[in-house]
């Protein structure tokens, strides 16, 4: 069976080379800090005084986990 010269996968009718790791890297990294902005903003929105100051933080990782799992999930 004929080999991909890229991927050196097997070369079928409906092979697609998988993504290369500095591009799903990225992709992973933009997630989580479009993620992590999104719930700094929701905080800041839903207490503009900030008395919420310890939550920020966790709000920050559970966004970014958040957005990484979704587009994960979406990209499959």
């Amino acid at each position: 069976m004929a080999t991909c010269p890229r991927c050196k996968g097997h070369l079928t009718d409906s092979h697609k080379c998988p993504r290369r790791p500095l591009f799903v890297a990225t992709e992973v990294i933009l997630a989580g800090l479009a993620g992590g902005f999104a719930a700094l903003l929701l905080v800041a929105l839903i207490d503009p005084h900030g008395r919420l100051s310890n939550v920020d933080g966790g709000a920050v990782i559970v966004g970014a986990l958040g957005a990484i799992g979704l587009d994960r999930y979406f990209r499959r």
